[in-house]
């Protein structure tokens, strides 16, 4: 799973860095020795800090085995409020990122951003997202249920390109492609709704389709798209 990604060439690093205190140890090279040494915890929190993403990614591939999937809880997703604030902020053209986590917890992203944990409802939603509030830059986290943080930034995606899609977007599919959450988006230049998914954007969606397509995407019924699809 980390072939041909900066995990693998992490994991080589560390490789060439423990070899190196090999050598160290057996030539006696003290001051090698004494700079691997001290410099060792802080290559290890540089790993696990970079790691993150990748660790995140196969989670949400570990998620998906079958016999895997028996021992999570199937949360309860409530989606007309969510729903309901989606529709009208399309309408009126406000950009908004909602994310809705599955069985990969964002604690790391809550922690970091504005935490409310309030009921999830409509008009919360529409007051976070309103043009010039305080809130309004950034995704709000729906995990467990509950509308635990707004504010929050999301890991961009290079997978665009030279799309024409900005920065909300990428930030959706960066956290799609690296977690199994759904990420909603709502565009200010368009007003049109995108969704993501396993790394994927769902560009446009209907809005009497969104509630169907969302239920789909977060019981994994949804139909993957055929390479070379357009969105």
């Amino acid at each position: 799973m980390l072939r041909k990604t900066r995990g693998l060439q992490l994991l080589i690093g560390v490789g060439i860095f423990y070899i190196m205190g090999l050598v160290a140890n057996y030539f006696q090279l003290e001051l090698l020795d004494w700079l691997i040494v001290n410099i060792k915890p802080a290559i290890i929190f540089v790993v696990i800090v970079l790691l993150q993403p990748e660790l995140r990614r196969n989670l949400g591939e570990l998620s998906k085995i079958r016999i895997v999937k028996l021992f999570l809880l199937k949360p309860n997703y409530e989606l007309d409020e969510i729903v309901e604030a989606v529709k009208m902020m399309a309408q009126d053209k406000t950009g908004s990122i909602i994310v809705i986590a599955k069985d990969i917890s964002l604690k790391d992203i809550i922690e970091q951003s504005v935490q409310i944990d309030a009921v999830i409802s409509s008009s919360l939603l529409l007051t976070i997202f309103k043009k010039n509030s305080a809130l309004h830059d950034g995704a709000v986290i729906i995990e467990q249920n509950r509308l635990a943080s707004a504010s929050s930034y999301l890991p961009m995606s290079n997978s665009l390109g030279n799309s024409t899609l900005g920065a909300r977007h990428r930030s959706a599919l960066g956290l799609a492609e690296e977690t199994d959450a759904v990420v909603i988006v709502t565009s200010e230049e368009t007003g049109e709704i995108s969704l993501c998914k396993d790394g994927e954007m769902h560009h446009p969606v209907k809005s009497f389709e969104l509630k169907n397509q969302l239920q789909m995407l977060l019981t994994d019924k949804y139909p993957k798209k055929d390479k070379g699809a357009s969105n």
